[in-house]
């Protein structure tokens, strides 16, 4: 596979695929500094590995918060709800590793995707239907943490089909069409 990154411009998160199969899903992850990703989640049914090569990233895991520096990792058990966030002054850089994969690769692909054509509000989240529909699609590889934006969304995901977003999604649905499938 040729080298692939995926960059979001709101939120300063980059992500280099190091593999994408449906057993895994391997990333270079680095966050600018002061960033964080767009909110709380969790992955159902799998387990995530961070381990920092450079600078700091906290995260906050099953509501605990822990600090990982260079050479140290975290796992973030399947299911549990976890954040990240860079308060620092550099970049941080880790390897991030989900297993298994599921539809991470696309999600992150479509979610980036609609950071970078400006359909995402400043913390790189998308409007309430659109989220609704994204989260509805992936809801086998990740979901909002909090019990109520995750009823929310469910409940409103009915309404955003009607409305057509889900259609606003598929132009980058297609695009990231069969990814987690590739290997390297």
């Amino acid at each position: 596979m040729d080298e692939e990154i995926l960059e979001n411009p709101v939120t300063g998160e980059s992500l280099q695929i190091l593999e994408s199969t449906p057993r895994a899903f391997k990333i270079q992850y680095s966050l600018r500094p002061h960033g964080q990703i767009p909110g709380e989640h969790l992955h159902p049914g799998k387990e995530q590995r961070v381990t920092i090569l450079s600078g700091e990233m906290h995260l906050r895991i099953n509501g605990e918060h822990r600090v990982v520096r260079a050479g140290e990792s975290a796992t973030v058990p399947a299911g549990a709800p976890h954040f990240q966030w860079n308060p620092c002054d550099s970049e941080v850089v880790a390897i991030e590793e989900v297993c298994p994969a599921g539809r991470l690769h696309e999600f992150f692909f479509v979610l980036f995707r609609l950071a970078q054509a400006g359909k995402t509000d400043s913390q790189g989240r998308p409007s309430l239907l659109l989220a609704a529909s994204l989260f509805s699609e992936f809801r086998d590889s990740i979901r909002q943490a909090a019990f109520g934006p995750r009823l929310l969304l469910d409940a409103l995901a009915p309404v955003a089909l009607a409305l057509g977003y889900r259609r606003k999604l598929d132009p980058y649905l297609e695009e990231a069409g069969g990814l987690t499938r590739r290997s390297s």
